[in-house]
């Protein structure tokens, strides 16, 4: 009976690393299958289309603190056709992808682009983004939300908006204060319309459980912060209460009022600037703020760009003194 009994543990004990195994196994597969999902080759650009931030080129990561906040280095596909800006000059070109996952350029070439100054540095970070398009990077799928490329003019990874937003949100100890309203913007993927904030501008006031703004002092709004850094208000608040947007005839104060209102993510752009989002990160609206510290006591201008060499003077239109006879 002793040998029968250690026969049937050991066949016992086979049996279950066999099934350890074939559960190992299995879970190794599955991590497999699920790593290389993640980094599969993507073969059609309609997989991708839309607007795209720009997380990394190089080793440039777009940031307010070295210039470059929010949706100002980007890539749009739309129709076989990029857009795209990595904080300075915007250009493009027409592409395609393939079954082999390289993105190809198939324009002439050439690539026209804005002509904006932003010195040496970045113009010259312009040109080898712009020429990275036409050197037929590979491009995967990088993990939910973003997507790799790579060739040998460099790397290039993008993030879906609202990804970047929920990696990027600051702390409320960031936003919290006395807030200056600038202007107002509608946006839809790269394309923007907006109209400065020049009359009846006040402070908003952002504190831990409301909102105000001085031109409608008798209408604060209840609100908490939430976890994905928006101000969510707790009670509804009828905008015709406040006398200053119910008369206005402009949408300075209309615009303030229903951006408060509309349970705003908050993103930082600038040492002393916000900006509060109604929407998506891909098509929506914005309003731009700036601190009422930085209003009043203005900081000194920024020194110019290194290598930047001021233009001279425009000549004197002929017939002018000093000018040709």
């Amino acid at each position: 009976m002793v040998p029968s009994i250690r026969n049937t543990l050991f066949a016992c004990a086979c049996c279950a690393s066999m099934a350890a195994c074939d559960i190992s196994d299995h879970r190794e597969s599955a991590s497999d299958t699920t790593g290389d999902e993640q980094r599969r080759l993507l073969t059609s650009l309609r997989e991708i289309e839309g607007f795209w931030l720009i997380e990394r080129f190089g080793d440039f990561e777009p940031s307010w603190r070295n210039g470059t906040p929010w949706r100002s280095a980007y890539l749009q596909i739309d129709d076989h056709r990029l857009t795209y800006s990595v904080g300075c000059n915007q250009s493009g070109n027409s592409a395609s992808l393939g079954p082999d996952g390289i993105l190809h350029d198939t324009g002439d070439g050439s690539r026209s682009q804005t002509l904006q100054g932003c010195g040496p540095v970045r113009q010259a970070r312009d040109g080898r983004f712009f020429a990275f398009f036409g050197s037929n990077p590979e491009v995967r799928k990088m993990g939910p939300g973003r997507v790799f490329l790579r060739s040998e003019g460099g790397e290039l990874v993008l993030v879906e908006p609202d990804l970047w937003l929920q990696v990027n949100k600051p702390d409320f100890g960031e936003i919290e204060g006395r807030w200056v309203p600038q202007m107002s913007t509608t946006y839809d993927g790269w394309g923007s319309a907006g109209i400065g904030i020049e009359d009846s501008q006040g402070v908003v006031t952002i504190e831990r459980r409301r909102l105000s703004w001085s031109q409608c002092p008798n209408l604060p709004i209840p609100i908490r912060w939430t976890a994905d850094a928006r101000l969510t208000a707790t009670e509804d608040v009828d905008l015709s209460d406040c006398p200053t947007v119910a008369r206005s005839t402009r949408n300075g104060p209309s615009a303030v009022m229903k951006m408060l209102t509309s349970n705003p993510a908050v993103i930082r752009t600038g040492a002393d600037r916000i900006v509060l989002v109604d929407g998506t990160g891909e098509k929506g609206r914005q309003l731009d703020f700036q601190s009422e510290e930085s209003v009043l006591n203005p900081p000194p201008p920024s020194p110019m760009p290194e290598g930047y060499v001021q233009p001279p003077p425009p000549p004197p239109p002929p017939g002018s003194m000093g000018g040709s006879q």
